[in-house]
């Protein structure tokens, strides 16, 4: 396959983290929106673009399984992604408005130069893209939706590799910069608590972790441009086995934390 005809995203890139197989699925978009993924859309939209809150439909039903869900889903153009219930919204909303009441929370999105950014840019040779929710004079913001309990965020942020979204948006809108510099653009994550009381704690992503984001994206890219080059792309690749010889198992060890 021609590598100089992909398109990547952060997303993209996340899923060939885990297989080929799921870079396929996704791209594909086999994957159906979750729960969890819905309320962190939502919550984005009615944070950053509460002016188009008027494109969805929202009913008063109790569940997506309703009948007049479902009709509803299927005429309007973004499907069930379009459709939400009055306490999907309400629930958001309550988040929507802890971040709006956070001081420095609001303090980011306010005094941001750009909201819900796309931008396009390169990566040693290869085109992606992506929405950058918060854009500053001097920094990079991304919002997230999850338990933020400071003891458990920094391993939540490392398995989901959210340091290399931060790092990949920041590379494209302030290319170039040395991390190590005091004045080089920061990076934020906005996080607020799914669970009452909707506490928001925003994060700053050190240097150290910036580069290692951006430098596990060059390793990243780098394995699938080897794989893409080879890929007949009709095929359905392996796995999370794919490393391994065919027919051969995946050996589990004792991890050193455990030892």
């Amino acid at each position: 396959m021609d590598i100089n005809k992909l398109k990547l995203s952060f997303s993209s890139l996340k899923q060939f983290g885990k297989s080929p197989a799921h870079f396929v699925g996704y791209k594909k978009r086999i994957f159906k929106q979750s729960a969890p993924m819905r309320r962190g859309w939502l919550t984005h939209l009615l944070t950053l673009e509460p002016e188009n809150i008027s494109e969805l439909t929202v009913l008063d039903v109790s569940t997506r399984a309703n009948k007049q869900y479902k009709e509803a889903a299927s005429v309007h153009p973004k499907g069930a992604e379009g459709v939400f219930t009055t306490k999907e919204v309400h629930d958001a909303q309550l988040l929507a408005t802890a971040v709006s009441e956070h001081p420095l929370a609001n303090k980011l999105i306010t005094e941001a130069v750009e909201l819900e950014k796309h931008l396009h840019w390169e990566l040693d040779g290869v085109k992606f893209h992506g929405f950058a929710d918060v854009i500053g004079e001097n920094y990079v913001a991304d919002l997230k939706v999850t338990d933020n309990e400071p003891k458990k965020i920094q391993r939540w942020v490392l398995d989901n590799q959210y340091h290399m979204q931060l790092a990949l948006y920041k590379e494209a809108v302030f290319p170039g910069v040395d991390d190590y510099k005091r004045q080089a653009p920061k990076c934020y994550l906005i996080t607020v608590d799914p669970n009452a009381p909707n506490g928001v704690v925003v994060y700053e992503l050190s240097s150290e972790m910036v580069k290692d984001g951006l430098n596990s994206a060059r390793v990243e890219v780098s394995m699938l441009k080897v794989w893409y080059k080879d890929w007949d792309g009709e095929s359905t690749p392996r796995s999370y086995d794919y490393y391994e010889l065919e027919n051969e198992p995946l050996i589990l060890e004792l991890p050193t934390w455990y030892k």
